[in-house]
């Protein structure tokens, strides 16, 4: 237990933050030790995280300390070729040339194994236009119309593997669509062939990150 310091001992500790203001700590040469005046007091820097001491026989001390703010970690974001909620290019629709869109990601978070995307329609009752498993950890992106090596496609909402693109029932008629990346703990282990409802329902009780980014079609009147 380390020795119970007097309160003149205390006293000359906490006078000596006042340097930098002009008052001298005590050395040890018998010279007492100044009050700080009132203006010495107000310029005092404090800080807004505070440790108390409290020494027995003496009142409670509190002395001012930097604590360091704790490190978020990085958000797991997915980007599309346009701004999240923005409007679709008519080539990755069934209007256009059906293309699946180009899509990069964020390194997954420490503990996944597997990433799954899916792509649905939030406004024809979450209709999966787009279903993958299996994708390597290790990806980061997968180009234009092109399929992720070492990945696996389920059957969409057409009732076809692949993607599908967006295409609203209705000449005139906007449908949000939203892409969803999940960083899974654990792999999908799904068979071939199965669906994107499917693929859902396991990568929602196994992810430990997920990134999204919206997007809109408007069919032509």
């Amino acid at each position: 237990m380390p020795p119970v310091r007097s309160r003149a001992v205390l006293r000359r500790l906490l006078l000596c933050s006042v340097v930098v203001l002009g008052a001298a700590c005590d050395s040890g040469d018998g010279k007492d030790l100044q009050e700080p005046t009132e203006a010495q007091r107000a310029a005092m820097t404090t800080s807004t995280s505070t440790t108390s001491t409290t020494i027995p026989g003496a009142t409670a001390a509190t002395v001012p300390v930097t604590l360091s703010a704790p490190v978020a970690a990085p958000a797991f974001t997915l980007q599309a070729p346009w701004p999240d909620g923005g409007a679709i290019d008519v080539r990755f629709t069934c209007d256009g040339e059906n293309r699946s869109p180009a899509l990069s990601w964020s390194t997954p978070p420490p503990g996944a194994v597997e990433l799954a995307l899916v792509v649905t329609d939030d406004d024809a009752g979450d209709f999966v236009h787009w279903a993958v498993a299996g994708i390597p950890s290790t990806t980061t992106q997968v180009g234009e119309g092109a399929q992720i090596t070492g990945a696996i496609e389920g059957v969409t909402g057409f009732n076809t593997p692949g993607w599908g693109g967006p295409c609203p029932p209705s000449a005139g008629e906007t449908h949000t669509y939203r892409f969803t990346l999940y960083a899974l703990g654990q792999q999908t282990e799904l068979p071939d062939g199965f669906t994107g409802d499917e693929l859902i329902s396991v990568a929602a009780s196994t992810a430990v990150a997920v990134g999204e980014v919206t997007g809109t079609y408007t069919r032509a009147p």
